[in-house]
């Protein structure tokens, strides 16, 4: 390996299902009618279209998958100067509804107290019942409302198809909004999101697939674009690495058919390497059946997931080195 990832991070990856079925393609996405260029100046009226969604899909008890579609696809659409103001407005005006938490904790506190004073009253013994019960009702009010309006919208969007990918970008945007305006209300939003895309996209969620040269076209343009440690030069270097003595193995998500995650490419060798030439070399390579010993020379994550992908990895094991 040459990446500076630790044997922790490839421990865990180790874990995940290996599947020997094929890998699963994404549906063939349906043509879109011809449109005219966008207007630059009717940006404004897009991100207000795309808020307009983001508040029918926060506003209601369930969001309407209808919302929720629509809100992808006008967000996608977006540049990178919209998709900020959505994200501001997602942070700053569905965050924690703080004037309900203070009601709350007030109520809690007056209850609280009562419950301790009336201890040493005739009947206590007989009320110490529903005023236990009343301060879990008042504990279980007070968790949901210090959950930020945003969390069921990102969990819904999580549920719908091709929603996760949506998730992974928006983090990706959050990132890079971060770096101009370190505000706390963003900071806050990216580490609830952060939080739930660890979960989502777990090693226990992930799927092992070995990649060949059979695999679809649109599968290897992404393997030649993705990879960031060893630059696949032309079709001939990338037939070498998935060809003989040579493997190709990418981690799949269910909710996102067609693109690895993440791959792994392995050289297998008679004798260990002194260097990556040996491995990078066009040298003819050696009958599998004599090979000793297996070597992962390289590790990439698409640009998206790369970070999400790494966190989810450290923050799901712990072992020592």
């Amino acid at each position: 390996m040459t990446r500076s990832h630790t044997p922790k991070s490839l421990a865990v990856l180790l874990r995940a299902r290996m599947h020997p079925d094929s890998i699963p393609s994404p549906p063939p996405a349906p043509s879109p009618p011809a449109s005219p260029e966008p207007d630059p100046s009717a940006r404004p009226a897009a991100a207000s279209s795309v808020r307009h969604w983001l508040h029918a899909s926060i506003g209601a008890a369930s969001p309407p998958p209808a919302a929720l579609e629509c809100f992808s696809d006008g967000y996608r659409s977006l540049d990178r100067g919209g998709r900020h103001e959505i994200l501001r407005s997602l942070a700053t005006d569905y965050d924690v509804p703080r004037a309900r938490v203070r009601d709350l904790m007030r109520q809690y506190v007056s209850v609280s107290a009562t419950g301790e004073g009336g201890g040493e009253q005739p009947g206590a013994e007989r009320e110490e019942g529903g005023a236990a019960s009343a301060l879990y009702r008042m504990e279980r009010g007070l968790r949901d409302a210090l959950r930020p309006k945003y969390a069921g919208f990102l969990e819904a969007m999580n549920a719908q198809p091709g929603g996760l990918k949506l998730l992974a970008v928006i983090r990706a945007d959050l990132l890079a909004l971060l770096g101009e305006e370190n505000a706390p209300v963003l900071r806050a939003l990216d580490g609830y999101l952060k939080e739930k895309l660890v979960t989502w996209l777990s090693p226990a969620a992930l799927a092992l697939h070995q990649i060949t040269w059979d695999d679809p076209a649109s599968l290897l343009e992404k393997i030649v674009a993705y990879e960031a440690v060893h630059p696949i030069r032309n079709l001939i270097d990338l037939k070498r690495r998935l060809g003989v003595g040579r493997r190709c193995f990418g981690y799949f998500h269910p909710a996102i058919p067609g693109e690895p995650l993440i791959f792994i490419e392995v050289a297998l060798l008679k004798d260990m390497a002194t260097s990556i030439q040996e491995v990078l070399l066009d040298v003819p390579p050696i009958a599998e059946c004599e090979a000793k010993c297996a070597l992962f020379y390289s590790i990439s994550s698409t640009q998206a997931y790369q970070v999400l992908i790494w966190e989810s990895f450290y923050s799901s094991v712990s072992l020592t080195c």
